[in-house]
């Protein structure tokens, strides 16, 4: 079996690859391994995906989020996905993991400019993996999500419970009730490692 096969399918190599990048990167990917298909599917509850819909994807890191986003675009006939994402080892292991979904090797910051490129409307939702609390530009990075999102739209992240007090963490959530008509908060998400909780901001039609 070819490196590039067993990388895009077998998720202890996806898990290690994730954790190298960890070792190499520690504040910009965030986790010691990758968010578990509860997390994937709790960030998607109430939202209304139809076919076609566009759906972004902020740092999806190795796949876990993102095979939430394709399960649901089995659902309704299909969506168009972009995927941005800033490691080039992960953008490797995505173009092969999902071959019917587009990933940049990007910064989020340039999402404007990434759709415009790609001629694809406003998103109807704009789904983030990033670790927000390690990143000096978490303001800028959400409200340029909310400028960017369509009337309607929802921008889902998600917050592990031990980063619950940090001062950064209530920028995140403060930030986000700034830059979004509504904001809301699930219930933990348990059987995730570590334990985390969605964050939602909806854009008003």
């Amino acid at each position: 079996m070819s490196p590039s096969i067993e990388t895009t399918h077998d998720p202890v190599a996806r898990g290690w690859s994730f954790l190298k990048c960890f070792v190499r990167n520690p504040r910009e990917v965030g986790a010691l391994c990758p968010s578990t298909r509860h997390l994937g599917d709790a960030m998607l509850i109430g939202l209304d995906l139809q076919r076609d819909d566009v759906v972004v994807e902020y740092g999806p890191g190795t796949g876990s989020l993102t095979e939430a986003i394709r399960r649901r675009s089995d659902q309704v006939g299909g969506l168009r996905y972009l995927g941005i994402e800033r490691e080039a080892a992960f953008c490797s292991i995505l173009q092969r993991r999902f071959p019917g979904f587009e990933f940049a090797h990007a910064q989020v910051e340039d999402v404007r400019s990434l759709l415009d490129a790609r001629g694809l409307p406003a998103p109807k939702a704009i789904i983030s993996g990033l670790p927000l609390i390690f990143l000096p530009t978490r303001r800028d990075i959400l409200r340029t999500a909310s400028a960017v999102l369509g009337g309607g739209g929802s921008f889902r992240t998600f917050t592990y419970l031990q980063s619950w007090i940090m001062p950064a963490a209530r920028d995140v959530r403060q930030t986000m009730r700034k830059s979004f008509s509504t904001f809301g908060c699930s219930s933990v998400v348990w059987r995730n490692f570590p334990p985390a909780l969605v964050l939602r901001g909806d854009k008003s039609d």
